[in-house]
């Protein structure tokens, strides 16, 4: 069964280009869509990592102030504790056997 009607394969026709016209329109849309997407999503992907250098920075910051702080003090109880051990080598002497002693405790229970 053929058809041999000039009207329906122009209308035929005229279908084919507007559906093709339709399709390359909603591609061309698609295409600027995804592209405006992928745009959005690196600057997204920028600004996070502004924030995360920016946070990495902030925590190196204040932790160097935690160690300068931690270390200060360790300064300080060092230079009291050679204070006390001038001042009374006999009690610095048996203070680090004793300190030792419990060393040797912990590790031998260990093993």
């Amino acid at each position: 069964m053929s058809i041999d009607n000039p009207s329906a394969t122009t209308t035929a026709s005229k279908a084919s280009k507007v559906a093709t016209k339709t399709a390359n329109g909603l591609a061309d849309k698609a295409d600027s869509k995804i592209t405006e997407l992928a745009r959005k999503a690196e600057a997204a992907a920028r600004r996070a990592e502004t924030v995360l250098h920016d946070g990495v920075e902030t925590l190196r910051t204040q932790s160097r102030v935690y160690v300068d702080q931690a270390a200060e003090r360790f300064e300080t109880a060092q230079e009291a504790v050679r204070e006390q051990v001038r001042e009374r080598p006999i009690t610095g002497l048996l203070a680090a056997a004793g300190v030792g002693f419990l060393l040797g405790l912990l590790v031998a229970r260990r093993h």
